[in-house]
């Protein structure tokens, strides 16, 4: 589906450029891009750079971006040079104490972990943006001042050819610009946090190996106390290395051919075997805003918070914020929800952030040890662990990492909670079958509206059929043996809905745009279905990714 297909812009502010001004096109800002486009919902991207980046700076995603990227209609695409059968290791001079598999995706229907090149990643992402009329590009500009009042939003641009300044307008502003961020400066708002010192260096190789994409793919966290460091394959040909600065050692020296040939061996690589693309010094930032928005400009990505980099999560959280924000500035644009709706986005995603970068501490620790008994100790008691029944398929999976959960305190939750309640959570995405009996994942039948999802126990509440909200009805597995499965019922083959409902002890999902559970049958009130129907209320019906 194209912006074109979707005539349904109700805009009431006819003096603005666009809708929503997106400053930044890194995955952040491209994946927020798409969103708003598929929604019909005029966007400028304002960008510095006048082609894609050609350096790799982040070489992962997880399940939760993967599912956005799905629901785009470019995940298939992008699959193509990725790996997804990824395993991750640590290891200690000869030995791995540890090793994980991170395919798994806790019943998402997508790789849990996908490492990728990623130029390549922004190239699927910008052709996606092609797609549609309403989405305008504009390279080759820096965003230098910003005014906003009540209504909308003025940003100042200037070419860094030198060029003609200019100014854009639009309602609201999703800053997407990095660490950095002129936009978050501008605000005001600080970014606490801690700097730490400590210098890595990183190579990016050509690799002497093939790697097809549906190969394992081996990522080693090199645990050695006096140099730890990563290893990881790369698709498209590529391979990063990467080291802690050592004492008395500089990236002035260590980019020299002796330096790099020196580092290479640490990890017996020849250096007159490989062609080495970059090479590069960086230092870390641990660091959230105090504030993602003031006024009608929103920050994502590493504009909000900046993550360790141990656990990969960098662009996956960046993806997360923006598929939280863009469904609900489509309530507000284009279905006439209040605006403080959109107060609700850091409420719900701050939280995530601070677990994943608690995880993401976690993970460093343990491979930046550096007291030789507390090594050994490492080194010994993982192998012991992973062998313990119950625990060792939770450490060696993805039990470690946090479940996303959204905030549901002041988020966009119902109002009641109960025991074992679903709010805030996925619902999950198994295969399903309609009644042209073709399986189908559930995101593709949920389509990115207000739905309702209820066994035939639980139909859905008339107050929510009368606001504008989707129903899906799930059927037992006997109707596909009797191939009697009727217009608008699906059954889960894989029956993963029905134990997620059991486990909350419902019937039914209320599941916002964004596929998370607004609350189950057992927990909406007559309030809800009120508060819910002035969001749905304009109709947030898609046609597709």
């Amino acid at each position: 589906m194209t912006g074109s297909d979707i005539d349904r812009h109700r805009s009431t502010n006819k003096d603005f450029d666009v809708d929503v001004i997106v400053i930044g096109l890194g995955p952040t800002g491209a994946t927020a891009a798409n969103l708003l486009g598929q929604r019909g919902i005029r966007t400028a991207v304002i960008e510095r750079d006048t082609s894609i980046y050609p350096r790799q700076r982040a070489i992962a995603s997880d399940e939760d971006a993967h599912r956005v990227w799905q629901g785009l209609g470019l995940f298939d695409e992008m699959l193509k040079t990725m790996s997804s059968d990824v395993r991750v290791h640590f290891k200690h001079g000869d030995r791995t104490f540890l090793s994980m598999t991170s395919s798994k995706s806790r019943d998402q229907g997508v790789p849990g972990m996908c490492y990728y090149h990623q130029p390549e990643l922004e190239r699927v992402l910008r052709e996606g943006m092609d797609r549609y009329s309403t989405v305008t590009l504009m390279p080759g500009l820096d965003a230098v001042g910003l005014e906003q009042d009540g209504d909308g939003v003025t940003v100042s641009l200037r070419q860094v050819d030198g060029g003609p300044a200019q100014v854009i307008t639009g309602r609201y502003v999703i800053a997407c610009d990095g660490g950095s961020s002129p936009i978050r400066k501008m605000l005001g708002i600080a970014l606490p946090g801690k700097h730490i010192e400590e210098p890595w260096f990183d190579i990016q190789l050509r690799a002497w190996y093939d790697l097809p994409v549906d190969a394992p793919l081996d990522f080693t966290f090199i645990s050695d106390p006096k140099r730890p460091g990563v290893d990881c394959p790369c698709p498209m040909g590529y391979h990063r290395v990467e080291f802690r600065v050592n004492e008395g050692e500089t990236v002035e020296q260590l980019q020299t051919e002796a330096g790099l040939r020196g580092l290479l061996a640490e990890r017996g690589i020849d250096y007159d075997k490989v062609e080495i693309y970059r090479s590069w010094g960086y230092t870390f930032h641990i660091r959230q805003a105090e504030q993602w928005s003031k006024g009608r400009v929103f920050l994502a990505g590493d504009a909000a918070h900046i993550m360790p980099p141990f656990a990969g999560q960098g662009v996956s959280s960046g993806v997360r914020d923006v598929a939280n924000l863009c469904w609900k500035l489509d309530a507000v644009v284009n279905g006439g929800a209040r605006p403080d709706l959109l107060a609700t986005y850091e409420a719900e995603r701050r939280t995530n952030v601070e677990q994943l970068t608690k995880f993401s501490l976690g993970i460093g620790g343990v491979v930046m040890l550096g007291n030789s008994a507390a090594v050994r100790l490492r080194d010994s008691a993982a192998g012991l662990v992973a062998k313990v029944p119950g625990v060792g398929p939770w450490l060696t999976g993805m039990g470690p990492k946090p479940v996303y959960k959204l905030g549901t305190d002041e988020g966009f939750f119902s109002r009641s909670s109960s025991l074992r309640s679903p709010r805030g959570t996925f619902i999950k995405q198994p295969w399903v079958v309609g009644s042209d009996l073709t399986p189908v994942r559930l995101d593709t039948v949920l389509d990115n509206q207000w739905t309702w999802v209820g066994l035939p126990a639980a139909p859905i509440p008339r107050q929510l059929a009368d606001a504008g909200v989707a129903e899906v009805k799930l059927e037992h597995s006997s109707a596909i043996a009797s191939h009697s499965v009727a217009r608008g019922h699906y059954v889960d083959t894989e029956g993963i809905l029905g134990r997620q409902l059991r486990r909350a002890r419902a019937h039914g999902f209320l599941v916002r745009p964004d596929h998370f559970i607004y609350g189950s049958d057992r927990e909406l009130t007559t309030a809800d279905y009120d508060r819910v129907a002035k969001v749905v209320v304009g109709g947030l019906q898609l046609t597709g990714g």
